[in-house]
């Protein structure tokens, strides 16, 4: 494989103008090309156009229909790669880069595989912007997850199960052991899949705790015994029941997670429902969401 630096992934669906400027402008210089792959339904060539006042190297393609974040990842991800780029940065549509972030996590990465680290990822400490929380390194144990706070003044990367997607730095080579994202799952989950299934390969993820990278989480938030819980429409909670439910059959999640979360989508059901705006076609809605998972209908939610 030629080394040609790194290639962004920015996966796009319905965006906000605003925000995709203020990422394409944060992410120019510090990668060497950034392909843009659009969820949007209805999306065409045409809107290539947008891109047309930015400097940097940029690809659109549009999918012409909303095929799931997993999707679009793997478009991304297989361009990238066949393209000969050593790395990959998997980037959402509302997320901002902090000056020298890549380049960072590149130092980092480096420091690390000379440490005989098997890295299947590192990332930056998030900042959702609606909550003002800092993200946690994850750390699943039987019928526990150690959410572990991350000491922003420290310098020393912190191993955690699963990084956020967006923000990751990954390895071409690494995609070639642990593979790309599991498409069927479309969306949600699909980072703590692949995270896991890295994890079981051998592989490690790592927070970098020194780059913070703003990024936003869901369509609100409610304050829950003094914790502020994002909160998403009915549909993406959907989607997270009926993943949960479906990757409990699956064995590289490890037993750890799957009696976790075997406990936790009860939870959801109820928490999410009770939130809802119309709470019996909620509890409706992620109660086929369990069935569906534990009968492998995956997929878009016609």
């Amino acid at each position: 494989m030629n080394d040609r630096g790194v290639a962004a992934i920015v996966v796009l669906y319905h965006p906000d103008p605003l925000l995709l400027d203020r990422l394409l402008r944060s992410v120019m210089g510090q990668v060497e090309k950034i392909f843009v792959i659009d969820n949007t339904p209805g999306s065409t060539a045409d809107r290539s156009s947008f891109f047309d006042q930015y400097q940097g190297n940029i690809s659109y393609l549009a999918l012409g229909e909303n095929k799931g974040i997993a999707t679009a990842q793997n478009v991304g991800i297989r361009k990238g790669t066949d393209a000969g780029y050593s790395h990959v940065l998997l980037l959402d549509q509302d997320s901002a880069l902090p000056p020298g972030m890549v380049k960072k996590l590149l130092d980092a990465e480096s420091k690390l595989i000379l440490a005989g680290e098997n890295i299947a990822a590192v990332g930056p400490l998030f900042v959702d912007e609606k909550t003002g929380n800092f993200s946690r390194a994850i750390r699943y144990s039987y019928l526990r997850i150690h959410k572990i706070a991350v000491d922003q003044s420290s310098w020393r990367p912190v191993e955690t199960d699963y990084l956020i997607a967006s923000g990751s730095l990954i390895r071409s080579v690494a995609f070639f052991d642990i593979g790309v994202m599991l498409e069927e799952l479309f969306i949600d989950s699909v980072d703590i899949e692949w995270g896991l299934r890295a994890k079981n390969l051998g592989y490690k993820s790592y927070i970098i705790p020194s780059i913070r990278m703003m990024h936003s989480i869901g369509d609100g938030f409610v304050q829950f015994l003094g914790r502020k819980i994002n909160l998403h429409g009915d549909i993406r909670h959907y989607y997270l029941v009926r993943n949960a439910a479906y990757l409990l059959r699956i064995r590289h999640m490890g037993i750890e997670w799957r009696l976790v979360t075997l406990l936790k989508i009860p939870q959801y059901v109820l928490f999410y429902s009770f939130y809802s705006k119309n709470r019996l076609k909620s509890i409706k809605l992620l109660l086929a969401a369990i069935l569906d998972g534990m009968y492998g209908k995956l997929g878009r939610l016609e």
